[in-house]
């Protein structure tokens, strides 16, 4: 990515935040307008009512695509500079989130249905450390990394774990991808 797209996504990512609560809100002023005009003038009530519920229609999917953009912004490591981003990705890296991934991981592994020994049998013992490196509090994960493992266990399109058609060999180096955004874990000060 290079620096205007990421200025252009934060552009985008401020429009869609006011563009979604903006619309929430008028929605809901419609919706309480609705509610007075049964009482004062009960023939605005219904074109209020769907006025307030298609503006916060229109609400939620401005916030909907907001969320997505920032979905897919984590996957690249430019726009970590977005503090929107950042904190995406940070909440993927908590200890919780991480002893999520490492359940996942043992789960993945002990499915016989994925025939795991036979397409993955090389990446077995590499799964195995990462998810004791995931439970491992005194490590920390780089927010990037831990996107790259959301979507190792969670993509069914892109990720090696999950779609047959990717080689087995892409499943390794992703593992080993992640594996490499563990640090000792630093003491505050």
């Amino acid at each position: 990515m290079y620096a205007r797209a990421v200025d252009d996504a934060s552009t985008r990512l401020r429009e869609l935040r006011y563009e979604g609560w903006g619309d929430l809100g008028l929605g809901a002023l419609a919706l309480g307008l609705a509610i007075a005009g049964t009482q004062l003038r009960p023939s605005l009530a219904l074109p209020f009512f769907v006025g307030g519920l298609a503006v916060g229609a229109l609400g939620v999917r401005a916030l909907w695509r907001r969320w997505d953009l920032v979905d897919r912004l984590c996957g690249e490591p430019d726009a970590y500079v977005i503090a929107e981003v950042r904190a995406f990705a940070s909440r993927e890296a908590t200890i919780e989130r991480r002893q999520t991934f490492a359940t996942l991981i043992r789960a993945r592994v002990g499915q016989p249905e994925l025939d795991f020994g036979a397409r993955f049998g090389v990446a077995r013992e590499e799964l195995e450390e990462l998810a004791r490196e995931l439970d491992d509090v005194e490590l920390e994960l780089d927010p990037a990394c831990a996107v790259a493992c959301a979507r190792l266990l969670n993509d069914p399109e892109r990720s090696p774990l999950l779609n047959r058609a990717l080689p087995p060999e892409e499943l390794r180096s992703r593992v080993r991808q992640i594996r490499s955004g563990f640090r000792p874990k630093r003491l505050a000060a």
